[in-house]
């Protein structure tokens, strides 16, 4: 049985292990056991309200997207199918959260890594825009990076409005690079890194005053 073929009731029946539960818009994500491998299922099926259940639907959707268009892209868990419309299915990559790891272990070789990688997104016309959030930013066990949760990921070619939009999340990829940098390993942060950290275009400084408030409202709206 492939991972697309799964049933929720089969998934239930499977060997698993929850790595954070869900509630309002955060979906659930559990390790599970299929056919001698390990997979990672990112499940919105909990959302309680009509309106989280539907924003998981949507989310799902377009994270799927955006995995099937980085196909094969080494740093990229590899899409394995859908659950059904409110669960995605990934290969389980063995990695750690990058602030978990002994800053020591972190070389420039990872940064210059995670900067191809980012590189590579966004040729394939995907700016992450949420890679502030250090946690969608990984390292396996061999010490190479790894980019998880595209639900906020803007892709060239869904609407006219993204091309005003997508360069600002390419800046925003590429601060989060720095941010990251910045904390664990300030000694390999350049002074030209530094200063792009620090400083926000007016684009950039508008693009936030919307979204954010957005993202608060459909947070509440979700939790209810």
């Amino acid at each position: 049985m492939t991972a697309s073929e799964l049933t929720r009731q089969q998934l239930d029946s499977l060997p698993s292990k929850t790595l954070r539960s869900g509630y309002g818009a955060r979906p659930e994500v559990r390790i599970i056991r299929s056919d001698s491998r390990d997979l990672l299922v990112k499940d919105y099926h909990k959302g309680k309200s009509l309106f989280g259940r539907l924003l998981g639907r949507f989310l799902t959707c377009r994270e799927k997207i955006a995995y099937e268009r980085l196909k094969d892209l080494p740093g990229v868990p590899r899409y394995c199918g859908l659950l059904d419309p409110y669960a995605l299915i990934l290969e389980y990559v063995p990695s750690k959260h990058v602030q978990d790891v002994d800053p020591a272990q972190i070389s420039a070789d990872f940064f210059r890594l995670l900067s191809e990688l980012v590189t590579n997104l966004h040729r394939r016309g995907i700016a992450h825009g949420d890679l502030h959030k250090l946690d969608n930013i990984l390292i396996d066990d061999r010490g190479r990076p790894v980019v998880v949760d595209f639900t906020s990921a803007i892709m060239t070619g869904s609407n006219p409005l993204v091309a005003l939009v997508f360069r600002i999340l390419c800046d925003e990829d590429r601060r989060g690079i720095y941010k990251l940098k910045n904390q664990v390993a300030p000694h390999l942060l350049s002074e030209q890194q530094r200063k792009f950290l620090n400083h926000h275009s007016l684009g950039e400084r508008i693009f936030r005053r919307i979204r954010d408030p957005v993202r608060s409202l459909i947070k509440r709206w979700s939790s209810k």
